[in-house]
């Protein structure tokens, strides 16, 4: 049961990497997964539960670096964001998630617990900075988190050019320096 399990799990994680939510029915997953459509059912009531699981053991919460310095903690974490979505799975699962999460209320609290699982690697690294005297007492780990991420994942999805490692260094260096500007001018 355990091996047809994460058989079917994987089958379904790639067909939604593939095809989207919506075109991964529980035909597609048993056909892939190689097991008959009663084994999915036995585990799961239907296919929105089953991907939501799926999808829920696939998107897992990152560590949070400590090199000794904000600027090193936050390119560790933008590169790692720029990989997942230029090469990883992760993209076309994400893209997947925000698109059911519209439609599904099943699907925005898997999408709300994976946003705060990764949000809380940049808010940690922001306070521990703020602890160490890196940033000014008051920065928003909020607006740290949108200003690096909102370039690339725009950049990625509608620009569609290359998240290379100039582009991550200029975006965190961005970033800090609004950080520190908007602190001074409160």
């Amino acid at each position: 049961m355990t091996r047809s399990r994460a058989a079917v799990l994987a089958a379904t994680t790639a067909l939604v990497q593939e095809r989207g939510v919506a075109g991964t029915s529980i035909e597609a997953v048993a056909q892939r997964a190689g097991v008959a459509k009663t084994t999915i059912y036995r585990q799961w009531p239907d296919q929105a539960a089953l991907v939501r699981d799926a999808l829920a053991g696939s998107l897992r919460e990152h560590p949070v670096p400590d090199t000794g310095t904000v600027r090193d903690d936050l390119l560790e974490l933008t590169r790692g964001l720029a990989r997942a979505l230029e090469s990883g799975p992760a993209a076309g699962l994400m893209l997947s998630l925000l698109d059911a999460a519209e439609r599904d209320a099943g699907f925005r609290e898997v999408h709300r617990d994976e946003a705060t699982a990764r949000h809380r690697v940049v808010t940690d690294v922001v306070r521990r900075a703020v602890d160490r005297g890196d940033l000014p007492p008051g920065t928003d780990p909020a607006t740290v988190l949108d200003l690096l991420a909102g370039p690339l994942f725009h950049r990625r999805w509608f620009g569609r050019s290359p998240l290379d490692d100039e582009f991550c260094v200029a975006v965190v260096d961005a970033a800090l320096a609004q950080a520190n500007r908007a602190v001074d001018a409160g």
